[in-house]
């Protein structure tokens, strides 16, 4: 007869954990990953108000009022990665060194 395995068995163990390790490693590469178009790199609605650590709803302000390229299809919206870095420089100010300096 063969062998019986239980939850406690040491390799069950190694084994139930590495499938965790491999699902989350999976989990990160799909939650890093961005559509590319055309050779582009495209970021979500959701991905880029995170990266930038800022609301949807700001995110939606800055389409509407024109401060951010942005492609819409199919009601879903990308931002090309080289609109983002043009955004984030014109919006760039230096800091301030103080009154007479």
């Amino acid at each position: 007869m063969g062998r019986y395995y239980s939850k406690h068995d040491d390799a069950i163990k190694t084994f139930f954990a590495q499938c965790k390790d491999c699902t989350d490693m999976a989990g990160r590469l799909i939650s890093g990953h961005r559509p590319t178009i055309m050779g582009k790199r495209f970021m979500t609605d959701a991905q880029l108000s995170d990266h930038l650590n800022i609301s949807r709803r700001t995110l939606q302000q800055y389409r509407d009022s024109g401060r951010i390229a942005f492609y819409r299809l199919d009601g879903k919206i990308l931002y090309d990665e080289d609109d983002v870095r043009d955004f984030l420089a014109l919006s760039y100010r230096p800091k301030f060194e103080g009154w007479g300096t």
